[in-house]
């Protein structure tokens, strides 16, 4: 029987585990704290950003994310959490770009990958804004009861667990055939244009 996978997607595949080994020494070697400070840094200003009063402050500590708030006692502990679970799908993203094959990269895909970069960036920077109120609505005791109204408690614990359970996983893919599919779509474009050329210099020659 003809094997008819497409011989772009054969190389993939070959290409994938050497990709995916390659992503995850980056992550371990080099990236690890550096982009989770990033991610934990640009997740401060976007809570400060939607706050009335500005009192949450994040910091990043061997890969912990530490959260503290002007406005709960000094005696309170200072919750913090791992930012592995919600930055390590860099790793993912990163493995599906390496491994992606010159044939089915499009002209501009360097901008491309930075661009599904910058969008992975952006959606853990979410993850990172729910998990924070999420602590803040549920695990402060009497001050998380006073202080958030139950609606409040289910939005954002919904929009935690949603990337906890799939959406992490879910992303670097979707970002990843978003930059193949605009690239098909360039190369569609670009043929129609290269046609009409061939045959104005047949029309020459003849």
């Amino acid at each position: 029987m003809q094997d008819r996978l497409d011989p772009r997607i054969k190389k993939l595949l070959v290409r994938l585990p050497l990709s995916a080994v390659l992503a995850i020494l980056l992550w371990f070697v080099i990236l690890n704290h550096p982009w989770g400070g990033l991610v934990t840094r640009a997740g401060e200003w976007w809570i400060r950003a939607a706050e009335r009063t500005k009192v949450t402050r994040l910091s990043f500590d061997a890969g912990l994310v530490v959260v503290e708030r002007a406005d709960l006692s000094t005696r309170s502990e200072i919750p913090a959490f791992s930012a592995a679970p919600i930055t390590a799908n860099l790793v993912l993203l990163l493995a599906l770009l390496f491994a992606t094959p010159p044939a089915l990269r499009a002209s501009a895909w360097p901008a491309r990958a930075a661009a599904a970069l910058g969008a992975l960036l952006l959606t853990q920077v979410l993850h990172l804004s729910f998990t924070v109120q999420t602590l803040y609505a549920m695990q402060l005791g009497a001050w998380s009861a006073a202080s958030w109204p139950r609606w409040q408690r289910e939005v954002v614990a919904t929009g935690r667990y949603f990337f906890d359970i799939i959406g992490k996983y879910a992303v670097p893919f979707i970002f990843w055939v978003i930059t193949l599919r605009l690239g098909e779509e360039e190369e569609e474009t670009a043929k129609p244009n290269a046609t009409p050329a061939k045959g104005r210099r047949r029309k020459k020659k003849g």
